[in-house]
């Protein structure tokens, strides 16, 4: 993987804020990518997961209840909270549209990062979970007719 495209994932993907180029290089030869093909499921809602997501290219969406509340696209990431609270998924996710996913496992997430990456990984989730919630938060102060 070329340094420039492992630079760009630092700065467009959240996760990946903070780390050095090495560590990225490192989580990628350990993770890996899947191809998602336009309405393709990639997880249902209550089934127990051990992965996380991030979208590197194509659009994704979480689906409730047929609804789809959010759509994520390139640099997002979704399943965190299966992985960090170990309790089923919230929400289905469907390919919106042919999408490129890189799937960070529990196993790499716990014994093949340093402590200081898997650390910062950690941080960056937190920051992306709040942010979620104040944006859920001010969707109900200030609903939409």
């Amino acid at each position: 993987m070329d340094m420039n495209r492992i630079r760009e994932y630092i700065e467009r993907i959240d996760l990946f804020n903070g780390l050095d180029p090495e560590d990225v290089v490192k989580i990628f030869s350990k993770g890996m990518t899947m191809k998602c093909l336009k309405g393709e499921t990639i997880f249902y809602k209550d089934t127990v997961g051990s992965q996380m997501y991030v979208v590197l290219g194509g659009k994704v969406g979480v689906v409730e209840e047929g609804k789809c509340i959010a759509a994520l696209s390139t640099g997002d990431m979704f399943g965190e909270m299966a992985l960090v609270t170990k309790e089923p998924r919230s929400a289905s996710v469907v390919a919106l549209e042919d999408s490129h996913l890189f799937v960070l496992s529990e196993t790499t997430f716990e014994r093949l990062m340093t402590k200081r990456a898997a650390i910062r990984i950690l941080l960056n989730i937190i920051r992306v979970l709040s942010h979620r919630l104040k944006h859920a938060n001010l969707k109900m102060i200030h609903p939409k007719p």
